[in-house]
């Protein structure tokens, strides 16, 4: 969720005083690794104002950020604890809004459901998902390119959460409106906002209704075993963590797909090695996902006390953007970070899905679909070429969560 907890006002600058940078404008989102890296390499702890117009400290090194992540001191409520006697809808409040304990508790329910051998025994509805859409896009193009984002990566994470969740069938078509615009609410009015996340909540519990009659093998029956075996959290409480795993499952992946796709299409060399060696796929998934990620930053923190890193002392009361982004390419954790390298044995330490208590409880899901997605993809088409230049790609989001409106490809012949 691109949300931004409350910090400890900065007074105004004193006159004479250096305004404070604005790295993070519209420019940034094209190519972040060029404004972090410079940032990285000469100010790894710098004190930035954000383009929400807040201040915020920026930590970049790889040592520096996965201590962040480590650190309780770092705090995603900002020291606030939801009232549990509040009655809320699912997504009214997050995980991203607990620190542990409370943190601790609810997302201990997911766990059982999210596992690595969990999300395989979806593997091959997921194939078949990506098998259909490919097909489609073949029939739909003609000669033309293929605009992949909406013709596969969005439908395609899409059915792959709703294999996991076991959503009906006919309930899909009309489930995919509110995730849909609740992934992305540019131009949306507060109305249709209200109505989407009411309309998830609706759906979130008709769900846990219908599981507590007749449970099965899917994350929302499995979530609800855990809950009645573990407890430890109120119905609102479990209704918001199945209705944030299914929004948080959308987008990133989505996007995550774009992004890896984008990367291919940027070095031909490594798409034709991937699509003549496919078992070398799965490794090099996770190479993708430190080269570019959605999330430059991790949900933004706020320092309940004063925390150091290297010389820096960050204030108690102070925002916190750990970038992910920059600690990905820091050549102090991998070697020769601008070469893209299917192979790097460092590739498994990227933080895009974060590290310690908020690693992202749905990446073994997402690894499977950009799996079973490269595989696809590759072995469809014998070569994959941009339909217009890469730097011409439009992008849009904000500065923690960053989107690719379209990508139009010019698939070429059956591999």
């Amino acid at each position: 969720m691109d949300t931004e907890p409350a910090v400890t006002a900065a007074p105004p600058a004193a006159a004479g005083r250096q305004p404070l940078p604005e790295p993070l404008g519209p420019g940034f989102l094209a190519r972040p690794e060029e404004t972090l890296a410079e940032i990285r390499e000469t100010c790894p702890v710098a004190r930035i104002r954000t383009p929400a117009g807040r201040p915020a400290w920026l930590v970049t090194r790889a040592e520096d950020v996965r201590a962040g992540f480590l650190d309780p001191r770092l705090s995603l409520s900002g020291g606030r604890v939801p009232d549990p006697d509040v009655r809320r809808r699912a997504l009214d409040v997050t995980l991203v809004n607990y620190d542990p304990p409370d943190h601790t508790r609810i997302r201990r329910l997911a766990t059982p459901a999210l596992t690595p051998a969990r999300m395989t025994a979806h593997r091959e509805r997921i194939e078949q998902a990506a098998g259909e859409l490919l097909d489609a896009a073949d029939a739909a193009r003609g000669r033309g390119p293929v605009e992949l984002m909406d013709a596969f990566a969005r439908p395609f994470a899409f059915r792959s959460l709703c294999e996991v969740f076991a959503v009906r069938e006919e309930e899909r078509a009309a489930l995919y409106e509110p995730v849909a615009l609740l992934a992305d609410k540019t131009g949306r009015t507060a109305r249709a906002v209200e109505e989407s996340v009411a309309r998830i909540d609706g759906f979130v519990r008709g769900e846990m209704a219908r599981r507590e009659a007749a449970p099965g093998e899917d994350v929302v029956s499995r979530v609800l075993a855990a809950w009645h075996e573990q407890g430890g959290a109120s119905e609102d409480e479990v209704a918001s963590l199945l209705a944030m795993l299914l929004l948080a499952g959308f987008d990133s992946t989505v996007q995550a797909i774009g992004m890896s796709v984008v990367a291919l299409l940027g070095h031909p060399d490594v798409q034709e090695s991937l699509r003549s060696e496919p078992g070398r796929i799965p490794r090099a998934v996770d190479e993708l996902l430190r080269w570019d990620t959605p999330g430059p930053f991790s949900t933004k923190r706020v320092a309940l006390e004063d925390v150091r890193f290297g010389d820096t002392v960050i204030p108690a009361g102070s925002g916190v953007l750990l970038s992910v982004a920059a600690a990905n390419h820091d050549p102090r954790c991998h070697a020769d970070p601008a070469t893209l390298d299917p192979d790097r044995g460092t590739a498994g330490r990227h933080l895009s899905f974060g590290l310690g208590p908020h690693y992202c409880p749905g990446s073994a899901l997402a690894r499977l679909e950009l799996t079973v997605t490269l595989t696809a993809v590759l072995g469809r088409w014998h070569r994959l070429e941009p339909a217009v230049p890469l730097h011409e790609l439009a992008w849009g989001g904000g500065y923690l969560h960053r989107r690719l409106a379209a990508l139009p490809v010019l698939p070429h012949g059956p591999a």
